[in-house]
């Protein structure tokens, strides 16, 4: 299988998201210098937990039972799919616990994953241990990584902190996004940054630029979770310079929060806060250019 070139737009990138924050400036004057503040909130709420192989082997056992359809490897007399998207190898990754609510990670091996690194697809399920119904989110993931948890929202439980790559192979685009538990539907789904329903992810990353009509170019983010503004609750804060040629830099920092159960975007641009707000980002990062340059 060829592999297609990646594609990028960082101009496109940049412009839309200031579009979207346009409405947030108010936040700009909270977020300014005092980002001293950011802190990591609490860890987890005691009442969610990832269920353990051996301490709970009886619960554990019990779902695995319930998805043991899903978990055969695909059919392709049934299934028809792609012969690189045929998954010949599924397992359960991870399941969480919130009441009687489960959030079930099902990892699946493919071509992609085995043959050229583009590693396993996580596909995500809400089961209710009561009832025992099962339902798939809308979309799963590539190279799925726990980050942390996090507290958005005055809600009780944590929202689950992750990165993701996309699931067309062609892309490399590092996305982070976090499940988060609606206690009114009691179940768990995705958490949106704006009024778009389905704008879910933010971007973090991207190995390469290209296709860009000013050249080529490559993207080099930061990002973090934790409390920038002081109000006791996580935000997300993103800084990325996509570096072309004769080292023309598109430099953007942005920060996501939840005011009020809504999510709020901002652009930054005062060069003392985004100076102030890198020093945070760069606390555990070191290696990249915008963290030695002065």
């Amino acid at each position: 299988m060829q592999k297609k070139r990646n594609r990028c737009q960082p101009f496109a990138f940049t412009l839309i998201l200031m579009y979207r924050t346009l409405a947030a400036t108010t936040l700009l004057a909270i977020v300014a210098c005092i980002s001293a503040a950011a802190q990591n909130t609490s860890t987890a709420s005691k009442d969610f937990r990832w269920l353990d192989p051996r301490k709970d082997a009886t619960l554990v056992d019990k779902i695995k039972g319930a998805f043991v359809d899903e978990l055969k490897p695909d059919d392709p007399k049934v299934k028809l799919v792609e012969p690189q998207l045929y998954k010949f190898h599924k397992r359960i990754s991870r399941i969480g616990v919130f009441q009687s609510s489960a959030l079930v990670l099902i990892a699946e091996r493919d071509e992609l994953a085995s043959t050229y690194g583009y590693g396993d697809y996580f596909q995500p399920f809400n089961y209710d241990i009561n009832t025992g119904k099962k339902e798939p989110f809308k979309k799963g993931f590539r190279r799925w990584r726990f980050h942390k948890f996090a507290h958005f929202s005055s809600a009780k439980t944590p929202d689950i902190v992750f990165t993701y790559l996309p699931t067309l192979e062609w892309e490399t685009d590092y996305s982070l996004s976090s499940f988060r538990f609606d206690q009114r539907r009691g179940r768990w789904d995705m958490r949106v940054w704006s009024d778009n329903q389905d704008d879910d992810m933010i971007e973090i990353g991207c190995d390469t630029v290209e296709g860009s009509e000013e050249g080529e170019y490559d993207l080099h983010c930061l990002f973090k979770v934790a409390d920038f503004n002081g109000d006791g609750l996580d935000d997300v804060a993103v800084r990325c310079q996509a570096v072309g040629v004769e080292n023309r830099i598109i430099d953007t920092t942005l920060l996501y929060s939840i005011q009020q159960d809504q999510p709020v975007q901002a652009t930054l641009t005062e060069p003392q806060c985004i100076a102030a707000l890198t020093a945070k980002l760069c606390d555990e990062t070191k290696k990249l250019k915008m963290c030695t340059s002065k």
